[in-house]
């Protein structure tokens, strides 16, 4: 039960979380279930030669064992539009493995113990090929990891214009790799899958600790030539996502297929150490940054060039560069700035978004530049921000690279945090520090960050009925996997109706219950979720 302890709002969800009483994919109980683990490829690149199943198949508690060739399944589409043909993933690798840890095999038995050590009783073959890892193996195009695209290069961006240096008193330059990173959320890739009888006919139902149950349902619905309503996609408690769950991908979406041919509920958890190879990673964005401006501390260009690697198959992550052209310039002035991106395939995981997806690596970016002007200037980093900041606007503002700001004042936003953080004194301090040789020193950081926010869908659903019984229900899209959703959307009800917090109930999560939903992504649930909410109880409350 929510409560309200002065200003402080206790948050509902934690009881049953701290408790083990949360309901998770992984501790589901499946009458008659089956588990499955998938055989995964040790190399990063080469030939499926041959899949030996013979031996895994006397492990006791093996039900059967399953190859790519043998899993019809269509592979999976592609999220964005203009991605070439001929690079899209099958769920299970046929021909040819293309990252270590891609799936060959999937092995489902009574349990996931048996199911784990057939695993590693199945014999593959592979005819190893020449791996691309580095970026600038894969922009030469020696080795191609999808011949039928006749390239590495998935996507390419660039701004309307470029950056001149022209007149350029100081020019700076410098490389920054945003590293690959895996999410290592709390909870791994989990998901269940069994049919069940429907008027229409059998109907796929599917599990999934994802971030959002309707596009799971859509790619089910795709994939196994079903109508939407012939598919339930329900998303339980989840534990954590930040962004590379923001899709049901890959070999978990074979456990349908798996069902119906073991005629069984199939359940699937991937290890900790299958999700660090096989989970969608983030990042892997390097940039070349070219910085100019005058001796006095005045921005007048700034170039930004990326190479993202995409992996193996592009899903979100070929776009990133697109996020990362729309924050350029940053928080700064600078009317005078350019991009380029250049969407590459590597034998590696696939990326994705991840935790600002994008936007995160451009804010890096200047920011990295900016300090080494202040550098090569001989100027304080924080008066050279005061010098290139956008002046305080209370109207739509557009940047330097095209996009459009909604209000803003960050030059007081900067000296709220030095005067807090009493950067004079730690200046002071770090300059005595240095002058002194202490073994101790002390090294300051500043950034000013903005970012685009509400991204994925200008709406959302939501929807609030009063119930005969004078309780509150509350039908939202946007699923929860940390954030308190629960709790915020109770909070906008009650603070609109008077109704205590305890006595509204709120739905999600389920194909079944919800009539659309987005991904919840890119700071949007709050924003977008949250107004409809409010929407709807404002105009029950008018009813």
């Amino acid at each position: 039960m929510g409560s309200i302890l002065g200003n402080r709002v206790v948050r509902v969800e934690d009881p049953r979380f701290l408790t083990g009483e949360g309901t998770y994919v992984e501790n589901m109980d499946l009458p008659n279930g089956a588990w499955v683990h998938f055989v995964r490829s040790q190399y990063a690149h080469g030939a499926i030669l041959s899949i030996d199943v013979a031996e895994a198949l006397d492990v006791p508690g093996v039900i059967a064992i399953f190859t790519g060739a043998e899993i019809d399944l269509p592979v999976f589409p592609h999220g964005v539009p203009t991605l070439p043909d001929g690079c899209q993933r099958p769920l299970i690798a046929r021909d040819r493995v293309r990252f270590v840890g891609e799936p060959v095999a999937a092995v489902v038995a009574d349990n996931r113990y048996a199911a784990a050590d057939a695993v590693d009783l199945v014999i593959v073959d592979i005819d190893p090929l020449p791996a691309i890892v580095e970026l600038d193996d894969a922009l030469a195009d020696e080795t191609l990891i999808h011949p039928a695209v006749g390239s590495n290069v998935y996507l390419r961006f660039a701004s309307d214009k470029q950056a001149d240096f022209d007149g350029c008193e100081v020019i700076v330059e410098l490389e920054v790799m945003n590293q690959r990173l895996n999410a290592a959320p709390l909870e791994t890739r989990s998901g269940a899958a069994w049919w069940e009888p429907g008027d229409e006919g059998d109907r796929l139902v599917h599990y999934s600790a994802c971030q959002g149950a309707h596009q799971t349902r859509d790619i089910l619905a795709r994939l196994y030539d079903l109508p939407p309503a012939r598919v339930r996609a329900v998303v339980p408690d989840m534990g954590g996502g930040f962004g590379c769950k923001s899709r049901t991908v890959g070999e978990e979406l074979t456990l349908g297929w798996l069902s119906r041919a073991v005629d069984r509920p199939v359940q699937f958890t991937e290890t900790r150490s299958e999700s660090m190879m096989a989970m969608p990673q983030g990042r892997g964005q390097l940039m070349k940054l070219r910085l100019g401006g005058t001796h006095e501390g005045r921005v007048t260009a700034y170039q930004v060039d990326v190479v993202q690697d995409a992996g193996a198959y592009p899903l979100m992550g070929s776009y990133l560069p697109m996020m990362t052209q729309r924050m350029v310039p940053g928080v700064y002035d600078i009317p005078n700035c350019g991009f380029t991106g250049v969407s590459v395939a590597t034998n590696k995981m696939s990326t994705t978004a991840y935790r600002g997806a994008g936007r995160p690596e451009a804010a890096l970016g200047i920011e990295r530049a900016i300090d080494l002007f202040a550098t090569e200037i001989g100027m304080d980093p924080a008066e050279v921000r005061r010098r290139n900041f956008i002046p305080r606007f209370m109207e739509a503002t557009t940047t330097g690279i095209g996009t459009a700001y909604d209000v803003g004042d960050y030059p007081e936003a900067m000296e709220r945090v030095l005067a807090a953080a009493d950067y004079d004194g730690l200046r002071v301090e770090q300059a005595r520090r240095r002058a002194g040789g202490d073994r101790v020193q002390m090294g300051i950081g500043l950034g000013v960050y903005v970012e685009i926010t509400a991204g994925a869908g200008p709406s959302e659903h939501g929807e609030v009925s009063l119930q005969a019984d004078g309780r509150l229900r509350v039908v939202s899209g946007s699923t929860p996997y940390g954030q308190g959703h629960v709790t915020t959307w109770k909070m906008l009800v009650a603070d609109r109706t008077g109704v205590p917090m305890d006595r509204i109930d709120i739905v999600l999560g389920d194909t079944d219950l919800v009539p659309s939903g987005g991904l919840t992504v890119g700071s949007r649930s709050v924003q977008i979720a949250g107004s409809s909410i409010a929407d709807a109880t404002a105009k029950l409350v008018d009813a």
